[in-house]
């Protein structure tokens, strides 16, 4: 009976077991602290024991618990694996690091400001080292260390003046190797708001800061340069810390142009410049800044938006200080390169005609939003390009054309005496651009000042300026027609062929008609200084070659000459070759082969027998009408026949076989 009550007993155990949920899992990884221990028969006491015990797990800390696998026999397992230590420690700490190296620095330039050395060569040493770790960061990785630059940027504003200096040149290098070749423009409402990746803000944080640090140290230039040798209460440190700076915008002007702030930098070259120069040393920084200026309109040959800003900066600085300044500056205007392929007169006015509804391509609505679309797509990757186009790029020639003719109007209006021969110089060279409507304000402006020269001359004594300025005059009025030859106007200028016909005895008697400041000769014992008193205004052509340029224009690119004006110019020349050196002798006799073979008239002055008219030939009288040049006889060319230089006597049998010749036929 034992037995069956035992038996009884464990059926009844095993019917009221519920089924456990969690019986499938294979329970390796889980043990109960009194597995050793004998089994209770009481289940319910046996159950409520297991849920009141923990339950240990069997692997450590290295591991974790991935996702169950189920078997094909229906068992699920749970899968262990080793975690994947990933070492983050040295990266944090190398982060933390880099996050305080800042502040480090910070402390160790509060530090070093206050422990500098006494002897002034070990401090300076002590600076240059300091310098050199937080440049050495920049150059490393400007983008992590951009903030490290505002200790250099405090440095620069110490009262230590070998430490403010230092640190002031130094920023010149490291911002022209961080700065990037265009212009870093300020972020948007909406672009400050949405969130970007972690390379793009930290992009985006370089070049925001890079652009404030470089206003800070542009300020920090435009203070230190706008102290003169002239400058009331100024320390020689300041003096010279003035000049360094400047040389220091001459670099950053030149490597930075197409950066931000090049307005600004052009405005302090051009301050620079406008102040006359005070002993060798501001004469250096002088030439430097007016290098610098000719070398930018020298380069923008492509684009023009560097040359507009120097052109627009420089006349508006000209104007304030109504025009007392050093000719140099007005030269400056010469190496505009975007001018020489500028032709106002060749636009195309004519509108491209409208397609008719039959000949245009049909496109849906769903094409024409997307044709707007890409349109908008190419607009906005021109403006991050900042490319330049040929309208844009023509647009500049038209703006930089008109602020040059307009200041160059002004100038000749109020005729600073310093300034005049530099500024018809510029017109000789650009006056073929003048727009129609502004030709009779110049061309009266031009009649003015060279006849205002003759007449004040006392017995026709002119300087060797006057007589430039003169011949610029002349030369600069048939240049100023020479591309209006469209229009059906006949406008007279008679009065230059006048000017020009009196000027030329003058001429002959200037010893430097074939010098420029470029030439080299021996110093003059009555001036005591090397090569002419005073520095020519014009930069290439010589008193020789304006002449040349003038008769040129009277007789081959303008309707100008008559049989009397031919005659009367060709035996004034003669006369003129008399006293001319042999250079300028040898190029007028070509251009009175050229006359001759154009105009037959020449042919009858070298022989009495061929001349035919009754009267005396005036030399004296500056009228061409009244001196009576059909009498004349150039008895000169027999003088030259037996000058000291072969190719003038060559020249001058040439010319006398060529008219005996001509009267034969």
């Amino acid at each position: 009976m034992a037995k069956r009550r035992e038996k009884t007993t464990g059926s009844g155990n095993k019917k009221r077991q519920k089924p456990n949920p969690n019986g499938e899992i294979k329970l390796g990884v889980f043990t109960r602290n009194d597995a050793t221990q004998p089994r209770n028969d009481n289940w319910e006491n046996e159950e409520q024991d297991y849920e009141l015990q923990s339950r240990s797990l069997n692997y450590s800390n290295e591991q974790e618990e991935g996702l169950p696998i189920k078997r094909q026999d229906g068992r699920v397992e749970r899968k262990m694996r080793d975690k994947q230590v990933t070492k983050k420690a040295p990266l944090e700490n190398v982060e933390e690091q880099e996050e305080q190296h800042p502040k480090d620095l910070s402390k160790e330039v509060a530090k070093s400001q206050t422990t500098y050395s006494v002897d002034p060569i070990q401090k300076k040493n002590q600076v240059k080292e300091e310098i050199s770790k937080i440049a050495e960061l920049l150059l490393e990785d400007s983008e992590e260390h951009i903030d490290s630059i505002t200790k250099v940027l405090k440095m620069a504003q110490s009262k230590d003046t070998t430490v403010s200096k230092l640190a002031l040149l130094a920023l010149t290098p490291i911002f022209k190797n961080m700065a990037p070749s265009y212009r870093i423009r300020p972020l948007t409402d909406l672009e400050k708001k949405e969130k970007v990746s972690k390379d793009v803000g930290k992009l985006r944080h370089f070049e925001q800061s890079l652009v404030i640090h470089f206003k800070t140290y542009l300020d920090l230039l435009d203070k230190a340069t706008s102290t003169f040798s002239t400058t009331t209460n100024a320390t020689p440190h300041q003096i010279s810390l003035g000049r360094s700076s400047s040389i220091a915008v001459c670099e950053l002007a030149q490597s930075m142009k197409f950066f931000n702030y090049r307005a600004e930098l052009i405005d302090i070259l051009i301050r620079r410049v406008c102040r006359k120069p005070q002993g060798e040393k501001d004469l250096q920084v002088f030439k430097k800044c007016a290098e610098t200026l000719e070398n930018l309109l020298t380069d923008d040959i492509d684009r023009g938006d560097i040359s507009a800003d120097v052109v627009r900066i420089l006349s508006k600085r000209l104007r304030s200080r109504s025009y007392m300044v050093d000719e140099s500056l007005v030269n400056i205007f010469l190496s505009a390169s975007i001018l020489r392929d500028y032709d106002p007169m060749s636009k195309e006015t004519e509108e491209k005609p409208k397609l008719k509804k039959k000949d245009r391509v049909h496109l849906s609505n769903a094409q024409r939003k997307q044709r707007k679309e890409l349109q908008k797509i190419d607009e906005e990757l021109k403006k991050a390009e900042e490319a330049v186009t040929a309208e844009q790029r023509e647009k500049f020639q038209a703006e930089i054309l008109r602020t040059l003719l307009k200041l160059y109007l002004d100038m000749l209006q109020q005729r600073p005496e310093s300034l005049m021969a530099p500024v018809l110089e510029g017109l000789a060279r650009y006056g073929h651009m003048v727009n129609f409507d502004m030709l009779g304000d110049f061309l009266q402006v031009l009649r003015e000042i060279s006849g205002g020269i003759l007449r004040t001359s006392s017995d026709n004594n002119l300087t060797g300026d006057e007589i430039r300025q003169v011949l610029l005059c002349v030369v600069t009025a048939f240049a100023l027609l020479s591309n209006h030859s469209q229009h059906k106007v006949n406008i007279d200028l008679s009065s230059f062929v006048a000017t020009l016909y009196a000027v030329l005895p003058l001429v002959a008697q200037d010893p430097d008609i074939e010098f420029s400041h470029k030439s080299l000769r021996l110093a003059d014992p009555l001036t005591g200084v090397d090569g002419p008193a005073t520095r020519p205004s014009v930069n290439v052509s010589t008193k020789a070659e304006l002449v040349l340029k003038a008769l040129d224009s009277i007789f081959f690119a303008s309707r100008s000459s008559t049989s009397n004006r031919v005659m009367a110019f060709t035996k004034r020349l003669y006369m003129t070759m008399l006293h001319t050196p042999e250079k300028t002798t040898i190029a007028l006799l070509k251009f009175i082969e050229k006359l001759s073979g154009r105009f037959s008239d020449v042919a009858g002055l070298y022989s009495t027998e061929d001349t035919i008219a009754n009267g005396v030939y005036n030399a004296e009288t500056d009228n061409i009408e009244r001196s009576n040049a059909a009498c004349a006889i150039l008895w000169e060319n027999e003088l030259l026949r037996n000058h000291y230089c072969p190719t003038v006597q060559l020249a001058a049998r040439t010319l006398v076989n060529r008219s005996r010749k001509n009267n034969n036929n």
